[in-house]
């Protein structure tokens, strides 16, 4: 996804379900342990759809990596919601658990078959 022009590598899957839970009154987070760090400065601007997302906690600024706890808390506590009301996804099996120890639903991601992994979240979500 690295490049001038990262959009042709999104799953247009990923595209879709993030206007699913849009549609549907979802909201969105991203929890990443190196996304500036590990894409750039600058790189966010050249993916438009980041608008949709609502918050967006990046380890590269606070220094708190999956699966520690902590680094849930930063997205409950932002979004201010239970971690019951929350699915998290994530192709990480150790941040999988993280999740899990915290009380978030999940969905283990499947690079392999990413659609069934997403409409299991949109199921969790309710859509």
């Amino acid at each position: 996804a690295r490049g001038n022009n990262p959009l042709p590598v999104i799953r247009p899957e990923f595209l879709a379900t993030i206007a699913a839970v849009k549609t549907n009154g979802g909201r969105l987070a991203i929890l990443s342990n190196e996304l500036d760090l590990f894409y750039g400065d600058g790189f966010r601007a050249k993916l438009p759809f980041l608008d949709d997302f609502e918050l967006i906690v990046d380890a590269t600024y606070t220094g708190i990596l999956k699966p520690d706890p902590r680094a849930y808390a930063l997205v409950t506590d932002g979004l201010e919601l239970n971690a019951e009301e929350c699915v998290f996804v994530d192709d990480q099996l150790r941040n999988i658990k993280g999740a899990e120890v915290v009380g978030m639903q999940t969905v283990h991601f499947d690079v392999m078959e990413p659609g069934d992994s997403y409409r299991q979240a949109l199921e969790l979500m309710g859509l």
